[in-house]
């Protein structure tokens, strides 16, 4: 469909969005057997791989998937076959690496036996990097001679291998623990020597077997030791001593990612103090250790450590564009040749270390230069992601929020900062693929009443040949659930929250239908956004006379650092306070019964909903838990202090934020559920809530999930999926669950 494709229009009356759909004729109602086993589309048109800078491969799965061959320049669809698929772009034989039980096969023939954990396999495909028994380790593939690059290793000291906080908190699930990188160059390997000796232990307990299970974690709840950490630099085979990063281990203190440079000669260490509001970046030699500040960031109230694209390299190596929220919105800066001078042998000589802490400005400073890195975008909105660096232009092509709140654009900006140009079109969210001469791209898009189409672009933003949509005929004959879009005037009129709502199929004039809003909540955080869904259960609830809706709060990603910086010291009362705003635009605008505003969400949106049933019961009056932070001097120091400060800095807002606090207001109906073995957000959390409501004479219904951590899989994944179901039929439906769903749970 093209950029002039018809949609249902939105009818703005009196400052708020009201729902109305431009339907051209009286569509047929589904059964209920239709809802599950009619599809409301096709799957959309997809890239699978740009061929060169003038074709490329598209893929669509109907029965079965269709390939095309795109030629740009004839504007040709050439059908082609699966098995022509390597005519066009042949893979490269690689080696596979493999780690079964804790021993390595490397091309399909062992390479080391025993507890190993991470296998990386070093650029140049000589050695293969590992942690044992909390040790880093390197062998030698050619003929096979391991090397023991440290000695320490034990259960409170972890070498190449993270602590619990720094693996959820810092370097991410995906990271599974691992602490160590190797070197473009092959000729390093960077790792993190961990001290937890200071760090509480937690006990975790489950009933599985004759006398129980117990376990025991290093974990830092609020105002807890943190692991101590130092940064070491080795090379794979022992030859040298092991050079340690100059920090002081001992100092209450965060570190990033470490990022090598391209040429593999430099290595940054990012930096934060454990307030989380002052980040450095620095450079690291080689040789010495020595470090030297490149970057300083200060903010008033905090900096994630955890970006992942925060640092973006030239593809040269000579400078870098940085990511930051400091203005308070997400923007690109250009930091040319940020390294310092005599890279090739990482000599300190030259600039002096620079241990200035910061000011109290949100300014960043390029110390290096003397300069602040150059602005590339500016103004009232959020960059997401870079998607091709264009140094020989230099430009930079990325993704945004700008022009259409929810929809995410394709732009692209000159590194100095003019030139800046929507690529994309219309009021949809883009899944953009670029050419690899970045002159074309294709994009994926859609809204929440445009199914996924595919269209092919020049960087120009002219319309070179569409490539196909999602619509099948089922879409056109029956009435399946409308999603629309709406924004509601937050009560300081700062904002226009945004909302997803599903309406129930059929509405009867006067008559009052129950709500569900689906949360998570935390800051930056995005559950609203305005592209395609589709599924079962949303078309079945509709019908069933089910209002579903989801909610925006002025922290999430939409409004920047500016609306994230309002939840600082006080998590919960944004949150709430917004929500509270729209749940009563429901009841005015679309027909929502007071009596039945339920509200759902796990882990972050799981104490969302606690705190919302109990700080503003006279709005929320149910709720479905899970594993639910219920009061933040519970969860771990890096996330919490973020957002709350040092306890001891913050004493009231962690009172006022605490589902605890606030135990005797609950009035309403909620179920709480909890993993038994959670390791992430721990089972005290509920059950220091439950002692609260006992102790208050206040009734609620709990489910535990024995053996189950942060999530609940297998069995007891569906026994949480199916309570759900139950939980709405009884209390907001108020009605029997039909017979064909009961054969889906």
């Amino acid at each position: 469909m093209s950029r002039t494709g018809k949609i249902a229009a939105l009818f703005i009356l009196g400052g708020y969005m009201l729902f109305a759909t431009d339907l051209p004729a009286q569509k047929q109602l589904l059964s209920h057997d239709q809802i599950f086993d009619l599809r409301q589309t096709n799957n959309p048109v997809e890239i699978v791989k740009w061929i060169d800078d003038n074709s490329f491969i598209v893929s669509k799965r109907d029965e079965k998937r269709i390939l095309s061959l795109i030629k740009i320049k004839k504007k040709e669809q050439i059908p082609i076959e699966e098995k022509d698929l390597k005519q066009y772009y042949p893979e490269p034989a690689t080696k596979r690496l493999e780690v079964q039980s804790g021993n390595i096969s490397y091309d399909g023939e062992q390479i080391v036996s025993g507890n190993s954990k991470n296998a990386v396999l070093s650029p140049d495909s000589a050695y293969i990097a590992y942690t044992k028994d909390n040790d880093l380790y390197a062998v030698r593939i050619s003929d096979k001679k391991e090397f023991r690059l440290t000695n320490d290793g034990s259960d409170v000291i972890l070498n190449g291998y993270a602590s619990w906080a720094y693996m959820e908190e810092i370097l991410g699930r995906s990271s599974h623990f691992r602490a160590f990188w190797w070197s473009p160059d092959s000729k390093t390997i960077a790792f993190f020597r961990t001290d937890d000796s200071k760090v509480p232990l937690f006990s975790i307990t489950d009933s599985r077997g004759l006398h129980g299970y117990i376990e025991t974690m290093r974990y830092p709840k609020s105002g807890d030791n943190n692991p101590e950490v130092k940064i070491g630099l080795v090379d794979p085979e022992g030859k040298n001593s092991i050079v340690w990063a100059d920090f002081d281990s001992k100092e209450d203190q965060y570190f990033g990612k470490p990022l090598w440079t391209p040429s593999g000669k430099n290595i940054w260490i990012q930096w934060i103090n454990r307030g989380q509001d002052n980040y450095k970046l620095f450079d690291i030699n080689l040789v010495t250790g020595k470090k030297t500040e490149i970057y300083s960031e200060t903010q008033k109230t905090w900096i994630d450590i955890d970006k992942d694209n925060r640092i973006n390299f030239l593809p040269s190596g000579n400078g870098a564009i940085i990511i930051s929220d400091k203005s308070g919105y997400n923007h690109l800066y250009l930091s040319p040749n940020p390294s310092p001078q005599g890279r090739g042998t990482n000599s300190p000589q030259g600039r002096g270390t620079n241990s200035a802490q910061g000011t109290n400005s949100t300014q960043g400073t390029n110390l290096t230069q003397g300069t602040n890195p150059t602005p590339i975008t500016q103004g009232e909105f959020n960059v997401l992601d870079i998607i091709r660096i264009d140094e020989k232009n230099k430009t930079v092509y990325f993704t945004c929020f700008k022009d259409n709140i929810g929809c995410v654009d394709f732009y692209k900006a000159s590194f100095d900062g003019k030139n800046l140009q929507r690529l994309s079109f219309g009021n949809y969210t883009h899944r953009i693929s670029l050419s690899p001469d970045a002159k074309y791209f294709v994009s994926v898009y859609s809204n929440t009443l445009t199914p996924p189409a595919t269209a092919l672009y020049d960087t120009k933003g002219k319309l070179v040949m569409e490539l196909g949509n999602s619509r099948n005929e089922q879409n056109e004959i029956y009435e399946w659930a409308k999603t629309e879009f709406v924004t509601v005037k937050s009560d300081d009129g700062k904002y226009d929250l945004p909302m997803r709502v599903i309406l129930p199929v059929n509405m009867e004039k006067d008559k009052k239908y129950p709500v569900i809003i689906h949360v998570y909540g935390g800051p930056a955080a995005i559950n609203v956004w305005q592209g395609w869904s589709s599924g079962s259960m949303s078309h079945w609830y509709a019908y069933e006379g089910l209002v579903q809706v989801a909610i925006d709060h002025r922290g999430s990603l939409h409004f920047g650092k500016k609306g994230q910086d309002e939840m600082h010291r006080n998590l919960g009362k944004v949150e709430v306070t917004d929500y509270s705003t729209c749940v009563k635009w429901l009841i005015e605008n679309a027909q929502v019964d007071p009596e039945r505003v339920c509200i759902n969400g796990f882990s972050y949106g799981g104490y969302i909903t606690c705190y919302s049933l109990l700080s503003a019961p006279d709005v929320f009056t149910h709720g479905i838990a899970g594993g639910s932070v219920t009061d933040w001097m519970l969860y771990d120091a890096p996330y919490t202090e973020r957002f709350m400060d040092h306890p001891d800095e913050n004493p009231e807002g962690y009172k006022q934020s605490s589902a605890l606090t606030h135990a005797g207001n609950l009035k309403g109906k909620l179920l709480l559920t909890h993993g038994l073995i959670d390791e992430n957000v721990h089972v005290q959390n509920t059950f220091q809530l439950v002692s609260e409501f006992e102790d208050k004479n206040k009734f609620f219904d709990l489910v535990i999930y024995p053996s189950n951590r942060h999530g609940y899989g297998g069995a007891k994944g569906r026994h949480f999926r199916n309570l759900q179901i139950k939980f709405i039929y009884e209390h907001l439906l108020r009605k029997s669950i039909p017979e064909r769903l009961k054969k889906e749970m």
